[in-house]
């Protein structure tokens, strides 16, 4: 209801502005005669005033019902509004059209995807361009389930597979879509920088919690000032560098035996930060802690950087607004991971 209001409001301040230009234009023509400094001045303000309600109009237009895209934290109102329009989950939570069973189906190996965001398609609107979707488009003899939630770190993905197999979930093949800000959770500092960013935005003026537009625009130009949107993932790259990346390999390594102890095998598919990429790609150490940890675990490790390195950012990413990999991205993926797990399932039959 209130945002209906702030499109009345804008449309009727369209309405009084123009009709004051033309109440003033029609006096000037009625009194003639050479205009003083001072109606001048009004003249231009009016005009001004009016061309101000009509790009406010025509902005709040667009973006309410033309412009149709997200951010990478989800937090402005045209990002809730893409996931209302295109993201559908099966009674499982998950994104997909296709409903989990907890028993595998006979003859078919089972491919189960574990992530958050990037493995959930934030961003992508058809589901079918993901990844893991093209690979059961390609393998129809294999069973894939994607178990991936926008905003899950490796403290939910633990507990979501652990609730699995107390109801009686049965692995194969478990694929970790490993994300570098899966350590986030063990980051105090990290969870109150984006906090503040949603909480600052839940108590912010009426008109921008209402406004398309103006939630829009205050958005893009928080980008570039807000200090919790500037550290975070400076906040990320030194959690590998302290005490807490060890916490994070235990917990890795739980997950391993967690999914071993239940007849699965665990392999990793590891994404970069697509932002950062470029010649100097400052996260190329993390992403040399990683496949060094699990060399020790004994888990089969994909980094897709290789694949990524020397394309640019923006033909991986969704928008400039959102570092989350798009179409493209997950297409080159798909290929990588068709040949790592034709691999993987060789390997154990």
């Amino acid at each position: 209801m209130d945002d209906n209001l702030v499109l009345g409001l804008y449309l009727l301040l369209v309405l009084l502005s123009g009709g004051m230009v033309v109440l003033f234009a029609r006096h000037r023509r009625a009194r003639g005669g050479p205009a003083g400094w001072p109606r001048l001045l009004l003249g231009n303000l009016l005009v001004l005033l009016a061309l101000l309600a009509l790009g406010l109009l025509g902005g709040e237009v667009y973006y309410r019902f033309v412009y149709d895209a997200t951010d990478s934290l989800d937090y402005t109102k045209v990002s809730v509004r893409w996931f209302e329009r295109h993201y559908h989950q099966n009674s499982w939570g998950c994104r997909d059209n296709v409903e989990y069973a907890n028993a595998r189906q006979p003859g078919k190996r089972r491919i189960t995807f574990l992530g958050d965001s990037f493995a959930a398609g934030h961003g992508v609107k058809d589901a079918e361009a993901l990844f893991a979707f093209r690979l059961r488009q390609a393998h129809p003899e294999w069973e894939i389930h994607l178990l991936a939630r926008p905003g899950f770190d490796t403290g939910n993905e633990l507990q979501s597979m652990a609730a699995c197999f107390t109801n009686n979930y049965q692995v194969d093949q478990v694929v970790l879509v490993y994300c570098l800000n899966d350590i986030g959770d063990l980051l105090p500092e990290g969870n109150a920088a984006i906090q503040r960013v949603y909480d600052e935005v839940d108590h912010s003026g009426w008109l921008r919690r209402h406004s398309y537009f103006v939630n829009t625009v205050y958005s893009r130009l928080s980008l570039s000032w807000n200090p919790d949107l500037k550290q975070y993932f400076q906040l990320m790259l030194a959690a590998y560098r302290g005490p807490v990346w060890g916490q994070q390999q235990q917990r890795l390594k739980e997950l391993r035996d967690l999914v071993q102890s239940h007849g699965g095998r665990l392999s990793v598919v590891t994404f970069p930060f697509f932002q950062a990429l470029g010649p100097n790609y400052e996260h190329q150490f993390v992403h040399d802690e990683l496949d060094q940890c699990w060399r020790e675990l004994g888990v089969p490790h994909l980094d897709l950087l290789s694949v990524y390195k020397g394309l640019p950012a923006k033909q991986l990413m969704v928008n400039r607004f959102d570092a989350h990999p798009n179409e493209h991205a997950h297409a080159l993926a798909a290929a990588a991971l068709d040949k790592f797990l034709q691999q993987q399932l060789a390997a154990r039959p």
